[in-house]
């Protein structure tokens, strides 16, 4: 148990923080006290988080934020660095430099997001704006450095007391935009892409399709999808598929709908957890995403509850503030899709706090750490540097007890291992993110 003075009346937004630091990372409880003289009798792990130097526990000064109703810019963040992590709200007393509670909130709620509005082509926070990203801390886990630091300097106060640490979790998710890569696309649709391989001499993409279309050859997308299954079953890792249901369209669906024995296929399927691919319309549109919700859900005959914005595509607070009132318990958007690393400073999963109903959420984020287009297509990395950062951000999230969240998508791992060098990559990083 852990005890924490806090003389202020607004203590919500310290009770989230303190129940994520200390029940979820350090696996303790704790309690928050008002009165001095209480807390002054209070034996063990004890926390001042006062302006005043009580000479009993750990004193951690307020830099104020969690007293605070509502957003406001912060022009000065008042940055410093601890024992060599970057950090921020800097103070002038205290037993560690800055206020490691406000920090901590205001990057798992992306306090930033509510009052710098610049969004890139697609209407997600621009990257070049998130602290996480100009501070270059993106492959650091920070918030659980600054925790097990924290833990330390408790634990040396209190000799022969000591915390627990939370475990390391792989999770395996996978995008499902593509399910086929020649089948169910409609006459028009189909006509055009034979057309194209004509005009380029494409051969071996005709010879493919026609083979597809014969039942020759099984369609490379939905033989990935089966591959993904085969992989999982064989290592005894439970996955996630994120299946996207919604219209068709530039950035929606290539297949003509409905696909029925591809959802049979996904009804069918054991060892997965399969949740919605909401369009990439959904993400300021409760309507739509209900309708997409119930109509994944008709498909499996199912509740579904988890999800995954199709092209990360997220405005915060709205979109989670909408996934919850659509009745999603987790979600797994969080992660920009132009950078790997920990998006809010953290690889564990914690709670939306809703900063204007000032609330947490029952909607519990899970950061994603690694998405391969990431790697692939805006980063443009070899296959040799991807697993290489892949390895770097798993070994970061095995350091935190946290959760590696993986990103792929089947297309990207589909067709030939000859010819197609990320198939080896996904294979060399889930085995090593697996032990």
């Amino acid at each position: 148990m852990v005890s924490i003075y806090a003389p202020f009346e607004k203590t919500k937004r310290l009770h989230y923080i303190a129940n994520q630091v200390f029940k979820q990372i350090l696996l303790d409880d704790f309690e928050l006290i008002g009165e001095k003289a209480v807390f002054l009798q209070k034996p063990g792990f004890c926390i001042n988080y006062s302006g005043e130097d009580l000479q009993h526990g750990l004193w951690i000064k307020p830099q104020g934020l969690l007293s605070e109703t509502g957003v406001r810019e912060i022009e000065d963040l008042k940055e410093s660095e601890w024992q060599g992590f970057f950090c921020f709200f800097r103070q002038d007393a205290g037993d560690i430099p800055f206020d490691v509670f406000s920090a901590a909130f205001y990057l798992l709620t992306l306090y930033e997001e509510y009052y710098i509005k610049k969004y890139d082509e697609h209407g997600r926070f621009d990257l070049q704006s998130a602290l996480t990203y100009r501070k270059q801390i993106l492959a650091i886990p920070v918030i659980d450095r600054w925790v097990y630091l924290l833990k330390e300097k408790l634990e040396a106060l209190n000799p022969g007391m000591t915390f627990q640490t939370r475990k390391y979790k792989f999770v395996s998710t996978f995008d499902i935009d593509h399910p086929y890569l020649y089948l169910k696309k409609g006459l028009i649709k189909t006509a055009g892409g034979s057309i194209r391989d004509v005009l380029r001499f494409n051969f071996k993409n005709i010879f493919l399709r026609f083979s597809v279309h014969l039942r020759l050859h099984p369609d490379p997308y939905m033989a990935s999808i089966r591959w993904i299954a085969e992989v999982h079953k064989n290592a005894g890792v439970a996955y996630h598929l994120f299946v996207l249901v919604g219209g068709r369209g530039k950035y929606g669906r290539t297949t003509v709908y409905p696909t029925k024995s591809y959802y049979k296929y996904l009804k069918n399927l054991e060892g997965v957890a399969i949740g919605l691919h909401p369009s990439y319309f959904t993400y300021l549109n409760l309507r739509l995403l209900i309708r997409e919700k119930k109509r994944l859900e008709a498909v499996l005959g199912r509740s579904v509850t988890t999800s995954r914005q199709h092209y990360l595509r997220m405005r915060s607070p709205e979109t989670f503030q909408e996934l919850a009132i659509a009745g999603f318990a987790d979600d797994y958007t969080l992660a920009f899709a132009h950078a790997a690393g920990f998006r809010s400073g953290t690889a564990i999963p914690y709670y939306f706090y809703d900063i204007e109903k000032e609330e947490t959420s029952h909607l519990l984020l899970h950061p994603t750490v690694m998405m391969d287009s990431t790697l692939i297509s805006h980063l443009r990395l070899s296959p040799e540097e991807a697993l290489h950062k892949i390895k770097q951000l798993t070994d970061e999230c095995k350091k935190s007890g946290g959760d590696y969240v993986s990103l792929w998508h089947n297309s990207n791992i589909s067709g030939d291992r000859l010819e197609n060098p990320w198939i080896d990559v996904f294979t060399e990083s889930f085995r090593d993110a697996a032990t």
